[in-house]
């Protein structure tokens, strides 16, 4: 603080003498703000309003001053000092209110600014060991993982993270099972069953839970088991013409698989050889022939078995010639 001797006097001045701010204001004809300044040293008395002042605090100018010897220009001397004193103060309290100011607009832009995401690399030791790609925001930092759960800090907004989180979620395939979205990464064949933006008054923390493979797979896996009586499973027809064979798999690297085999019993000839992919759809298999190996009568690229007590007939029977209905 700079020096307020002439303030302080002022105030004891005018408490010795049992007035009040406003009393003395309406004597000097200047408002309780002004006389408030003053004593503050915020400001310092106008020229012409000093020898009122000193009359009315019962002293001359000098000894409000408190110069020894009685010449005016040391007066103005002692003012001149004072309103110099009274600038510096105040240009360095602008600087600092300004100062403030723009930290508190820095800290607003910062928090409210999208700067964007970047896809960082993270080692998934709970499957294989392998590498997955996570989106995450700029500026973040304490990556922490617990099993399937990835987390980050950032100082940087809630609402703000949380579109950088969906802007790269955005750019993984949606996958929707149990009537809920899950976002499947085909790159490193992990799925994101779930994220969060949690914000407090300091950071925020964006947490991701992840699952090895395309989650949804699992529950086809289940259902399709259930319906048919079980994957990885041979079913077969065979009578005194033809046999046939329908074996289904599945893997997380090539899904739900068909492989397809007919034999005429009586030539031993190979009427379809065929592998593919299948899906269970209103109670019906729809097999999809994406390679035919071998065929020696007309094989539809897509074959469709209504379901009934885990069995499979067959709903086009191209096999007509050898038997009039196919049940697997």
């Amino acid at each position: 603080m700079f020096d307020n001797k002439i303030g302080e006097k002022i105030a004891r001045l005018r408490k010795e003498k049992g007035l009040t701010q406003k009393e003395l204001g309406e004597r000097l004809f200047v408002t309780d703000k002004a006389v408030s300044k003053w004593e503050r040293g915020l400001s310092l008395p106008d020229i012409t309003l000093l020898e009122k002042l000193a009359k009315e605090l019962d002293i001359d100018i000098y000894d409000l001053f408190g110069l020894e010897e009685r010449n005016k220009d040391d007066v103005l001397k002692v003012i001149k000092e004072e309103k110099s004193k009274l600038e510096k103060q105040f240009r360095k309290k602008v600087i600092i209110i300004l100062g403030f100011v723009l930290i508190i607009i820095l800290i607003f832009l910062f928090k409210t600014f999208p700067f964007g995401y970047v896809i960082e690399h993270f080692r998934y030791a709970h499957y294989d060991n392998k590498l997955i790609n996570l989106g995450v925001p700029k500026f973040s930092f304490l990556m922490q993982n617990n099993e399937n759960n990835y987390s980050f800090k950032s100082f940087r907004g809630k609402e703000v993270l949380k579109n950088e989180v969906k802007d790269f979620l955005n750019t993984l395939e949606f996958t929707i099972c149990n009537d809920t979205v899950y976002y499947y990464d085909k790159s490193s064949d992990v799925t994101i069953i779930n994220y969060d933006v949690i914000g407090n008054l300091v950071y925020s923390t964006v947490s991701y839970s992840v699952r090895s493979g395309n989650y949804c797979d699992k529950f086809k896996v289940a259902e399709y088991g259930n319906i048919l009586g079980g994957l990885n499973k041979r079913r077969y027809t065979d009578n005194d013409d033809i046999y046939i064979e329908i074996t289904f798999s599945y893997k997380e690297d090539t899904l739900f698989t068909a492989h397809l085999i007919a034999l005429d019993k009586k030539t031993d000839e190979v009427l379809e050889e065929s592998s593919g992919s299948f899906e269970i759809k209103d109670n019906k298999l729809i097999y999809f022939r994406e390679k035919i190996n071998e065929e020696s009568i007309d094989v539809p690229n897509k074959s469709v078995f209504n379901i009934k007590d885990k069995k499979l007939i067959l709903e086009d029977n191209y096999f007509y010639d050898f038997m009039s209905e196919v049940v697997l």
